[in-house]
C-alpha cells in the first residue's frame, strides 16, 4: 500500500531521539512492504523540505521553532498567546499538505490526535485512517476549548483510534462521554536490536562513560512535568538516611537546566546534564547505569504523562526502574542501590 503518515515530531537525522517512536513505527511499515510518505513538522531552513529514499518520502511542513523541537508543544501551549496562532497555522498547513497528497495514498496513519488525526480527517474523510493517541495530545484535549467536541468527532468519523496505554484510552473515553471502550490499545514496538536485555551494569560502558558511583539515570526534556527536581530531592533524602551518594545523570535538555543545576548544588547531589544525545547513546547509558528513574508528576492543571517511551526502553533493557512522583518512594529505591546495581523495589 501507499501510505501517508502525518505527525508533528519526527526524527530530524539518524539517531535523533525526538519522535523516535514514530520512526520505529515507520520502520515497521517499511518492513511490511509499504510505500510511505511522511508529512512532519520542520523548521524552515534547518531541514530539507523533501527527502526521498527508496520507498520513503519525508516532506517537512513549516512550523514555529517553539512548537515541536524545543521544550515541546504541551509546554509551549501552556503559556498561551501567540503560540496558539502558530499551532493553528501549522494545523492548516498540515491539512493542506494532506489534501495535496491524498490522491497518492491508499490509507493514512496519524500520530497525535491534534493536529495530525484531525488534519487527516478533514483532508481525506473517505480514506481509511488510523490514528495513534499519545499522552500529550489526550492531555491537550482535556484542557483546550472544544476538546470534548474534537474528541467526539474523531471517535465518530471513522478514524481507527489506537491508544498507547489503557489509561489514555479510558481518559479519551471520558472526554467522549462513552460508557464503553473507544478504539483499541496498541503499544508501539521498540527496536529490540537497540535495546537488548542486560544483566548487571556493563563494566566496560561504565568506564567509558566515567561512572564510578552508583548512578541514577533519567531521560527526558528538562521541563517541570518530568519531575527531575523531585529526583534530586529524593537523592538528597536517600543520602541523609544513610545511603550512598548517588550521581544523577539526565539525558536531555530544556528550559530547566539552570534551575536543576542550582538545585543540585544546593542539595549537594552530583548531577551530570549531558544535553540531548543520540538514541544509541541512550541505550548505552541504560546498559551502564544502576537505576532508571522516571519521576514524572501531575502538574497543577492536571496534566500527566501516559506511556513514556524512555521507561519502556529501560524495561526492555532490564535496568531496575522506578516510576513515581512520590519523593519518599523514590528515595527508598535510590537508598537501596549498591555498587553492583542491585536495588530493592
Amino acid at each position: 500500500m501507499h501510505l501517508g503518515l502525518l505527525t508533528t515530531s519526527f526524527p530530524r537525522h539518524a539517531g535523533d531521539y525526538a519522535g523516535s517512536f514514530v520512526g520505529d513505527r515507520l520502520q515497521r511499515l517499511l518492513d511490511e512492504g509499504h510505500v510511505v510518505e511522511v508529512l512532519a513538522a520542520g523548521v524552515a531552513g534547518e531541514l530539507p523540505s523533501v527527502l526521498v529514499d527508496d520507498r520513503l518520502t519525508v516532506r517537512r511542513v513549516s512550523a514555529s521553532p517553539a512548537l515541536f523541537y524545543s521544550e515541546g508543544a504541551p509546554e509551549a501551549l501552556e503559556r498561551g498567546g501567540a503560540i496558539w496562532l502558530a499551532a493553528a497555522r501549522f494545523a492548516a498547513a498540515l491539512a493542506a499538505a494532506a489534501r495535496e497528497g491524498r490522491a497518492r495514498w491508499d490509507a493514512i496513519e496519524s500520530h497525535w490526535l491534534v493536529p495530525s488525526a484531525l488534519a487527516a480527517s478533514a483532508a481525506a474523510p473517505t480514506h481509511p485512517r488510523r490514528a495513534f493517541a499519545h499522552s500529550g495530545d489526550v492531555a491537550l484535549l482535556e484542557r483546550m476549548p472544544f476538546g470534548r467536541t474534537i474528541a467526539r468527532r474523531l471517535a465518530r468519523d471513522g478514524t481507527d483510534l489506537r491508544f498507547v496505554s489503557a489509561d489514555l484510552q479510558a481518559r479519551f473515553g471520558r472526554l467522549c462521554g462513552s460508557t464503553g471502550n473507544v478504539g483499541t490499545v496498541e503499544t508501539l514496538e521498540l527496536p529490540s536490536a537497540l535495546f537488548p536485555p542486560r544483566g548487571a551494569p556493563d563494566a566496560t560502558l561504565r568506564r567509558r562513560l566515567g561512572l564510578v558511583a552508583p548512578t541514577v539515570l533519567a531521560v527526558g526534556r528538562l521541563v517541570p512535568i518530568k519531575g527531575h527536581a523531585a529526583l534530586l530531592h529524593a537523592c538528597a533524602r536517600a543520602r541523609s538516611a544513610g545511603g550512598r551518594t548517588a550521581e544523577v545523570v539526565i539525558l536531555g535538555d530544556g528550559p530547566e537546566r539552570a534551575r536543576l543545576t542550582r538545585l543540585a548544588a544546593a542539595l549537594e547531589v552530583p548531577l551530570r546534564l549531558t544535553g540531548t544525545v543520540p538514541r544509541a547513546e541512550v541505550a548505552d547509558w541504560l546498559r551502564a547505569a544502576d537505576l532508571f528513574a522516571h519521576p514524572s508528576g501531575r502538574l497543577a492543571n492536571g496534566r500527566t504523562e501516559g506511556a513514556p517511551i524512555a521507561a519502556r526502553e529501560a524495561q526492555a533493557v532490564g535496568i531496575p526502574v522506578v516510576v513515581t512522583d512520590e519523593v519518599a518512594a523514590l528515595a527508598r529505591a535510590i537508598g537501596a542501590l549498591s555498587w553492583q546495581g542491585q536495588v530493592a523495589l
